[in-house]
């Protein structure tokens, strides 16, 4: 892998990690929770997922510069 493949797969990570916890901060910072609408548990979810997701990007793509790092010294 280049150096802008790693780049662009912690973009990603940042992205899926990111994304569903931004946008479960609208509803309450508006005071919507109360009044907005059900989403119920299939929004969770696949909010889970994603999060999970972006987590294990995230740790593939270090875990890859760490050993490419070990090969070079």
């Amino acid at each position: 892998m280049g150096s802008e493949d790693y780049l662009h797969a912690l973009e990603t990570g940042k992205i899926l990690l990111f994304t569903p916890l931004l946008m479960s901060l609208i509803p309450l910072i508006s005071g919507c929770p109360t009044n907005g609408p059900e989403l119920g548990p299939e929004a969770g979810f696949s909010a889970g997922f994603m999060i999970a997701a972006g987590f294990f990007t995230l740790v593939y793509t270090s875990i890859l510069r760490f050993r490419k790092g070990l090969r070079k010294e």
